[in-house]
């Protein structure tokens, strides 16, 4: 599949400890930012790329990453009666049909064309979150508004393409739905956002792998990383400087972003 595109195919076998740590680490950092914020595919991809992927295949490969994350993020808050269910029922389908259509097309997408389209996303995520924060958080003492209204269900829909397409930032751009526009607390709409990202990227996940654009042996170490990350950050997001934390995980989050951007 991509295209005629040509991948190093690593296993287990061949990645020194050295490189196997530097993984698990890079594996770490990418699932607490992702359970706290989001971002962390910023992490995962170019450090699947070091091993010589090209960004379609570290496209798909990270997604391994991300549900071990996702499951780990939802076990976290679920434990802790922090998980809401009952809101999942109208946020989940309109993402998850968007997401089916969204993870087919990068298996057919060259390079040259998604490589572009990524700075280009990431740019203007990063603009938007320096110029207006508030964008990712609920404003002080809001109600839930309901997933369903028209605009809401669209919204839902097109982050799904885009996770489904990029998947880097995803998390991102669900906080900025759930959090900012649907005013679900932080705890809620992080909570929210792992469960709405485990339920959808299982599928990309098996559309990426169908598609042979998962390496299995550097997907499986950054897994460990991630879902240890994950945990260690749902349980840091519940505690009482949780909210003050995750404030400021996004400015700074913001900054790399437009650091990454810059130095593209």
């Amino acid at each position: 599949g991509g295209g005629g595109q040509r991948v190093v195919v690593i296993g287990l076998e061949t990645l020194d400890a050295g490189l196997v740590a530097a993984m698990i680490g890079a594996g770490l950092i990418a699932g607490a930012l992702n359970t706290l914020a989001g971002g962390g595919s910023l992490v995962l991809v170019p450090a699947l790329m070091l091993t010589g992927m090209t960004a379609t295949f570290a496209n798909g490969t990270s997604r391994v990453a991300v549900l071990a994350q996702c499951a780990a993020s939802v076990i976290g808050f679920a434990r802790r009666g922090r998980l809401p269910t009952v809101a999942a029922r109208t946020v989940v389908p309109p993402v998850l049909a968007g997401a089916a259509l969204g993870a087919v097309l990068p298996t057919r997408m060259p390079d040259r064309v998604y490589e572009p389209m990524l700075l280009v996303t990431l740019t203007v995520m990063a603009l938007a979150m320096l110029i207006s924060p508030g964008r990712f958080r609920p404003p002080p003492d809001s109600a839930p508004r309901p997933a369903t209204t028209p605009a809401a269900m669209l919204a839902l829909f097109v982050a799904g393409i885009y996770g489904g397409v990029l998947q880097a930032g995803a998390g991102l751009v669900f906080l900025a739905i759930l959090a900012g526009g649907l005013r679900y607390d932080l705890v809620a709409a992080n909570a929210l956002k792992a469960l709405v990202m485990l339920i959808y990227i299982a599928g990309t996940v098996v559309v990426f792998a169908s598609a042979d654009h998962v390496v299995w042996g550097p997907a499986l170490v950054l897994a460990v990383g991630a879902a240890i990350g994950a945990w260690l950050a749902s349980q840091l997001a519940m505690s009482p400087r949780g909210l003050e934390i995750t404030n400021k995980l996004v400015v700074v989050v913001a900054i790399g972003l437009a650091i990454t951007v810059a130095l593209r």
